[in-house]
């Protein structure tokens, strides 16, 4: 699945060089653009924005919005620092892109923000380079804290004792809230408990869009680190137990599971749980928070 995903992307980034290639012997015979609007810009790489820059000339016609913390797309290794050297380099006269950092979050409360930092601080501390160094967010709101499910099965998760049949039932989750899995093997894991739970998302399926109430489900126990989540703990002044140096070589699969957790973590306007049932795999996360 891996060596596919990495054609695709070999294939994407081919294209757009033809297509740059063909831009020098060429002219853009097309429509007359005057601005650029670019969202999730992340999602893309940089060759793509060399494109947009070739097509359409004016850097400063050009708005781009973006989050590099959710840059969880295969391949993606975008930074706006390596978007500013670019437009740098491409303008003859330099320009200095404008830059606004949106610091306060509308979307979800404290509990959750503050959870979502120590998730972007963990990429500060071992992938300094993977992100741009911006300010935390906040958010003027209050909420209900973050809650770990752990001692039960998943199947206990989704049911209740109705007193008055002395059955149990499954609860089916509402419109506003959302499950969110790993992968499509996760997800179907999850459905043969209940096909009918309410609304179940992958991570990269959920980028993007909001929840009231989301529930992670088993992340750290679908997670190919596996035990490689321990190195975090090093972080922590006061704990020393058994944990090995960090390798960039070593642990650079914690790059991408660490933006892929931020990504899930924010999903959540107000509620937040997150399960897993091999609570071993999850237990350096738990001890981190």
């Amino acid at each position: 699945c891996g060596t596919v995903i990495s054609l695709l992307i070999l294939s994407k980034v081919t294209k757009t060089l033809a297509i740059l290639r063909a831009t020098r012997t060429r002219t853009f015979d097309g429509p007359h653009v005057h601005e650029v609007y670019i969202d999730e810009c992340q999602d893309n790489q940089i060759i793509d924005y060399e494109l947009i820059l070739k097509l359409f000339g004016h850097a400063e016609s050009i708005f781009m919005a973006g989050d590099v913390a959710q840059c969880i797309a295969r391949g993606s290794t975008f930074r706006f620092r390596d978007l500013y050297a670019l437009i740098h380099r491409w303008n003859h006269n330099p320009l200095k892109p404008k830059e606004f950092e949106l610091n306060v979050n509308y979307r979800s409360h404290k509990g959750i923000l503050q959870l979502a930092s120590s998730v972007i601080h963990l990429l500060h501390v071992f992938f300094p380079d993977s992100i741009d160094q911006l300010s935390p967010e906040f958010s003027e709101v209050g909420g209900p804290q973050p809650l770990i499910i752990e001692g039960c099965e998943a199947k206990a998760l989704f049911v209740h004792r109705n007193d008055n049949t002395n059955t149990d039932e499954f609860i089916e989750f509402g419109a506003g809230q959302v499950i969110i899995v790993r992968d499509e093997a996760a997800r179907k894991r999850l459905e043969a408990i209940n096909k009918d739970i309410g609304l179940v998302l992958t991570v990269f399926e959920a980028k993007g869009m909001e929840f009231n109430d989301v529930l992670l489900f088993n992340f750290f126990n679908d997670s190919p680190a596996l035990l490689k989540w321990r190195v975090i703990l090093s972080d922590l002044d006061d704990y020393s137990k058994g944990i090995r140096k960090f390798s960039p070589e070593k642990h650079y699969i914690l790059s991408s599971e660490l933006k892929h957790l931020y990504v899930a973590i924010t999903r959540a306007r107000e509620r937040l749980w997150i399960f897993d049932e091999n609570a071993k795999l999850s237990e350096s996360i738990r001890t981190y928070w």
